[in-house]
């Protein structure tokens, strides 16, 4: 399933990489480039973010990332500019494919467009992409794919009607 080139790297990224992710908060972008992550000018990071595949994070200029937000990043990640994600939401790249017996591990993409707003534990599942300027409420739970301007909440994330007050 990995190479042992990604597992040597995986094996740094999560002794030697978290170290300095703590130690380091201005420098969490150019440690996030090192590993092979992208990240555009103005990117801000807490510092209890769990990264998983350093590698496989692309984030547009000026992301921020909350504390206890998890980016589990086992198929690309994808966030667009000026998006935030809020405390302990879950971006989950990955799933297990449930019709084979082996149940072999499936690293799916995830697209965030620019502008958004996830909310503070709201979930975005695999193969999930949103459009630009679209807000998660938070504790949503998004299992498909929504066009620009949405406003999702629930679970599983509905639109939310125009005029609706949030929960």
């Amino acid at each position: 399933m990995w190479t042992p080139r990604q597992k040597l790297v995986r094996l740094v990224w999560d002794t030697a990489g978290r170290l300095l992710w703590v130690l380091l908060p201005a420098g969490r972008p150019g440690l996030l480039r090192l590993f092979g992550g992208a990240c555009g000018p103005g990117c801000v990071f807490a510092r209890r973010v769990a990264i998983m595949i350093p590698w496989n994070l692309r984030c547009g200029a000026r992301v921020r990332v909350s504390d206890g937000a998890i980016l589990y990043a086992l198929g690309p990640v994808t966030i667009g500019d000026d998006t935030v994600i809020d405390r302990d939401a879950h971006l989950c790249g990955g799933t297990h494919d449930m019709t084979d017996s082996r149940f072999p591990l499936a690293k799916t993409p995830i697209t965030i467009g620019a502008r958004c707003v996830i909310g503070a534990d709201a979930y975005i599942g695999p193969d999930v992409v949103l459009g630009d300027d679209c807000r998660v409420w938070p504790r949503a739970s998004v299992y498909r794919s929504f066009p620009d301007g949405s406003r999702l909440r629930g679970n599983p994330a509905k639109p939310v009607e125009p005029g609706e007050a949030p929960a």
